[in-house]
């Protein structure tokens, strides 16, 4: 391209951006970054996402954040699936406070946190066996009028059927068809690998059954 003189832009070079970042060749991302900065050409949200998502995949958080920051200092707004992706990481690396604040922050700034983030930090302190702070955080997203899907179903369930909480999942059971929540295949799946442990093997065969329905 600049052999024959075209011009690069922000589309270009953000495609050449997401490129290395797939390839995890970080380094050389950065490098076209400042490239454009050199050429005048300004990175805009979308140049950052992918910068942010590239870190995240390789769990340098910390670099994330610092990133994420910089962009609000530039005046650039994140989209929502930049705050879901950081928040994602947070839980990964098991950074839970820092969830929690940056849930926080969110809200602060006017980015209602949807059910991607909520459960994707339920799901962190089911697989952690914190069942105070996921029921906490499930209490908060109904408050808030935010309608819980299968997968933040099927977290809850398999944690309380870990701790046999029998009731507990019970009571989560009957919330699902309530709200007329089709159980999909891996919530069937965690039924029947726990009615099984406990040699329930008529009712795991009933559940097997819908399991295999889910499937189709």
């Amino acid at each position: 391209m600049e052999l024959t003189r075209v011009s690069h832009n922000t589309y270009s070079l953000s495609i050449l951006i997401d490129c290395f970042c797939k390839l995890g060749q970080m380094g050389c991302g950065f490098s076209v970054l400042g490239k454009m900065m050199k050429l005048g050409v300004e990175p805009n949200a979308v140049t950052f996402s992918i910068l942010n998502n590239g870190l995240c995949e390789q769990s340098r958080i910390a670099e994330a954040l610092s990133l994420f920051h910089k962009m609000l200092e530039e005046g650039i707004q994140p989209h929502l699936p930049v705050y879901n992706t950081i928040l994602n990481g947070l839980c990964k690396t098991k950074k839970v406070d820092a969830a929690g604040r940056f849930l926080c922050m969110m809200e602060d700034r006017g980015f209602e946190p949807n059910i991607i983030a909520y459960t994707t930090v339920i799901d962190y302190f089911c697989k952690n066996l914190l069942l105070k702070e996921a029921p906490s955080l499930f209490s908060k997203l109904k408050e808030k009028r935010i309608r819980p899907n299968t997968i933040t179903y099927s977290c809850l369930i398999k944690a309380s059927l870990g701790l046999d909480q029998q009731q507990v999942a019970e009571r989560l059971l009957d919330e699902i068809e309530d709200n007329k929540i089709l159980l999909d295949v891996v919530t069937y799946g965690i039924l029947v690998d726990w009615l099984c442990k406990k040699g329930s093997l008529d009712e795991a065969k009933k559940n097997h059954g819908h399991h295999e329905e889910a499937r189709h």
